[in-house]
C-alpha cells in the first residue's frame, strides 16, 4: 500500500487545518480512548470522546461483515482529534498522514462526513485485502460513506448525494434479500483473481450480464432501501479513559505535520521535551519541503535520542547510503512494526544474496499484496534465477495488484513471456556450457601439446628424461587450513570475485570467496565449469583460508577446488 506514501492531495488538504497545530492551552484537559487501531484523543469530555470511538469501531465491524475479513487492522494507527464545537474547528474529510500515524480531525457532536468515511473505508481495504476491480472497491467505499450509526444501531444503505452505478450494484446486492450474505462471497473471490464469469456464478448462480440487466432495472426503479447491520457488542462505557499530559497532547497537535508543525516542534526542542518526537517530525517535514540532506540529520537526531517510531528508520535507512548503517535502522524498523512491508522491501534492494531478496520481497509482498512495485521485483528476481515456474505465479499476483487496465496488461504480457524466457535461459545455459566445455578441452590439448615439445627438446639437447613418480613442489607459501566437503549449489559473480555456495556434510551451507579464479587450483575430473546461478548437484572439496567478509557474508577466501 505504500504506507509512507499515501495520497499527497489528502495530505495538502490537511493544510487548511493550519490552527490545530499551535500548542494545547493550559486549559483544555485531554482524555484518550483505544480500541483496535484507533485513538481517540480529545478535549471536548469524556461522553464526546467515547461517541467518535464508537462509531469508528462500529464502521470498522460492518465493513469486516460486508468483505469477509474479522478484525481490519492497519499497519500504522489511527489518531482521531476530537475538539470541542465552540473552538471553531472545522472537521476533515479525509484521512491524512502525520508523523507516525494516520490522522482524523472531528468537532464533537458533528457526524464524520461521507467523504471522511469512504477515505476511512478506502484506508482499511487498502490495509487488509487484495486489490478488487476499481468498479467494486469504489462501489464499497460509496455504500459506506454514508452509514450511519447511533448507539449501537447501524444502517447501512443510504443513498449519497451523487448515486453512481458502482454505488448501485453494491446496493443491490447488500440490501436485497435475495442476495443476504452473498455479496462477501463475489468480493473473496475477486480480490483473489477469480474471472468475473466465475466469481458472480459461484456467489449467486447468475452471469454479471444478468447482474448487470437486474442492475438497470433496479436503478430505473430508484428504490434503495436501507438495512441494519449487526453491530459489535460494544458500550460507550466499555471504551476507558486516560488522561493525556500536556506535553504529550503538544506533540499529537504538532504531529498532523500542518503549518504550525515546525515552530511547534523547534518550542518542544527548546523546551527539551518530545526530543526524539520532534527531530523525527522535522526529518519529515524537511522530506516534504525536498532536503534530503536536512531530512536524514533530524532522522539521525531523533533515533540517538532512542526513537521509537519505525516510520524514523525506515526514511532513514532510504537516505542512508551507507549498506552497514541503512540496513541495520531498516531491521530497527522491522521490529519495531512488524506490520510494515516497506522496511523488507528496501531491505531486499540492498541484500547481495538471492535467497534472501527473494525472502524479504515474499515478506513485503504478503504484508502489502497491493503494491505492484513489489511483486515486479520479486518477478524479476526469480527471473535471474531461473526460477521460471515461480516468476509466473509473480507475474500472475502483479496483473491482480495493477491499479489500472494498462498496467494490468503489461503484467499479463510479462507473464506470456515467461515461457520464451525460459527456453532462452535454456539454450543460453546449453551453449555457454558448451563453450566452457571447448575452452577446456583447447586448455588441456596445449597442455599435451607443451608437455610433448619439452620432452622432444631435452631429448635433442641430449638431457635424460625426468625420473618417472617424482614429486615436484608447486607451492611452498602457506597452506590453506580450512576444508569443507559438500555439494556446489549455487555460484554467484560478483565482478571479477566469485563466490560459492557449498552445503556441507553436516547440512550447513559455507559461503566461500574467490577473489582471484587465476589463482585457484582446479582438480578433479568430469563437467569442472563454475556457470553464474544455481549449479547441477556435483560433490565438491575445497580448501580454504579462513578470511571473512562480513559485506559479501563469505567466511574463507579459496585456495583449491576438486571435484569427486
Amino acid at each position: 500500500m505504500g504506507l509512507m506514501h499515501r495520497s499527497q492531495a489528502a495530505i495538502l488538504a490537511f493544510a487548511a487545518l493550519s490552527a490545530l497545530a499551535g500548542a494545547a492551552s493550559a486549559a483544555d484537559r485531554w482524555f484518550e480512548f483505544r480500541s483496535g487501531p484507533f485513538e481517540v484523543f480529545t478535549n471536548a469530555g469524556e461522553r464526546a470522546g467515547r461517541g467518535v470511538l464508537m462509531r469508528v469501531e462500529q464502521l470498522r465491524h460492518a465493513l469486516g461483515q460486508i468483505v469477509g475479513e474479522n478484525d481490519l487492522q492497519t499497519p500504522l494507527p489511527v489518531r482521531v482529534l476530537v475538539f470541542r464545537k465552540q473552538d471553531g474547528r472545522a472537521p476533515g474529510n479525509a484521512v491524512t498522514t502525520g508523523r507516525d500515524r494516520f490522522y482524523i480531525v472531528q468537532t464533537a457532536e458533528t457526524p464524520p462526513t461521507p467523504a471522511l468515511q469512504r477515505d476511512l473505508v478506502r484506508l482499511l481495504l487498502e490495509s487488509n485485502t487484495a486489490r478488487m476491480p476499481a468498479t467494486w472497491e469504489r462501489g464499497v467505499e460509496e455504500l459506506f460513506s454514508t452509514l450511519d450509526v447511533t448507539g449501537i444501531k447501524i444502517t447501512l444503505g443510504k443513498p449519497p448525494a451523487t448515486r453512481s452505478r458502482n454505488w448501485a450494484r453494491v446496493h443491490l446486492l447488500a440490501t436485497s434479500p435475495e442476495y443476504y450474505g452473498k455479496l462477501r462471497v463475489i468480493l473473496y473471490n475477486l480480490r483473489r483473481g477469480v474471472p468475473a464469469e466465475a466469481a458472480y456464478r459461484n456467489a449467486v448462480a447468475k452471469s454479471p450480464a444478468e447482474i448487470e440487466a437486474e442492475l438497470d432495472r433496479y436503478i430505473a426503479a430508484g428504490n434503495f432501501p436501507t438495512v441494519g447491520v449487526s453491530p459489535r457488542a460494544l458500550a460507550e462505557a466499555d471504551f476507558r479513559e486516560r488522561p493525556v499530559e500536556p506535553d504529550a497532547a503538544r506533540l499529537a497537535l504538532a504531529d498532523m505535520l500542518g503549518p504550525d508543525a515546525r515552530p511547534a516542534y523547534q518550542a518542544m526542542l527548546r523546551d527539551k521535551i518530545n526530543v526524539p518526537e520532534c527531530h523525527e517530525g522535522l526529518g519529515v517535514l524537511a522530506l516534504r519541503e525536498g532536503r534530503p540532506a536536512d531530512a536524514q540529520r533530524e532522522f539521525a537526531a531523533s533515533m540517538a535520542a532512542g526513537s521509537r517510531s519505525a516510520r524514523c528508520y525506515v526514511e532513514y535507512g532510504r537516505l542512508e547510503p551507507d549498506m552497514g548503517l541503512a540496513t541495520a535502522a531498516l531491521h530497527k524498523a522491522v521490529a519495531l512494526n512488524p506490520k510494515l512491508a516497506e522496511p523488507h522491501f528496501l531491505l531486499a534492494q540492498r541484500e547481495i544474496t538471492p535467497e534472501k531478496r527473494i525472502a524479504e520481497l515474499k515478506t513485503a509482498t504478503a504484508l502489502d499484496p497491493r503494491q505492484l512495485s513489489y511483486w515486479k521485483a520479486l518477478a524479476e528476481t526469480y527471473l535471474k534465477q531461473g526460477d521460471f515456474a515461480n516468476a509466473a505465479k509473480a507475474w500472475t499476483a502483479a496483473e491482480q495488484a495493477a491499479p489500472d487496465e494498462a498496467s494490468r496488461s503489461a503484467m499479463r504480457a510479462n507473464r506470456a513471456a515467461i515461457e520464451q524466457q525460459r527456453l532462452d535461459y535454456q539454450a543460453a545455459e546449453r551453449k555457454r556450457a558448451d563453450e566452457e566445455k571447448r575452452v577446456e578441452l583447447e586448455r588441456l590439448k596445449a597442455e599435451a601439446r607443451a608437455e610433448v615439445r619439452a620432452a622432444e627438446a631435452r631429448i635433442n639437447r641430449g638431457e635424460p628424461a625426468a625420473p618417472a613418480g617424482k614429486v615436484v613442489p608447486w607451492w611452498d607459501g602457506p597452506k590453506p587450513q580450512g576444508r569443507a566437503r559438500g555439494t556446489l549449489k549455487q555460484v554467484d559473480c560478483l565482478g571479477r570475485q566469485v563466490r560459492i555456495v557449498i552445503a556441507g556434510d553436516d547440512g550447513k551451507l559455507i559461503r566461500l570467496l574467490i577473489p582471484d579464479a587465476s589463482q585457484v587450483t582446479v582438480l578433479g575430473g568430469g563437467e569442472q565449469a563454475l556457470g553464474c546461478g544455481p549449479q547441477k548437484p556435483r560433490r565438491v572439496s575445497v580448501e580454504y583460508f579462513p578470511i571473512s567478509n562480513p559485506k559479501l557474508a563469505t567466511s574463507g577466501e579459496v585456495a583449491t577446488i576438486e571435484f569427486q
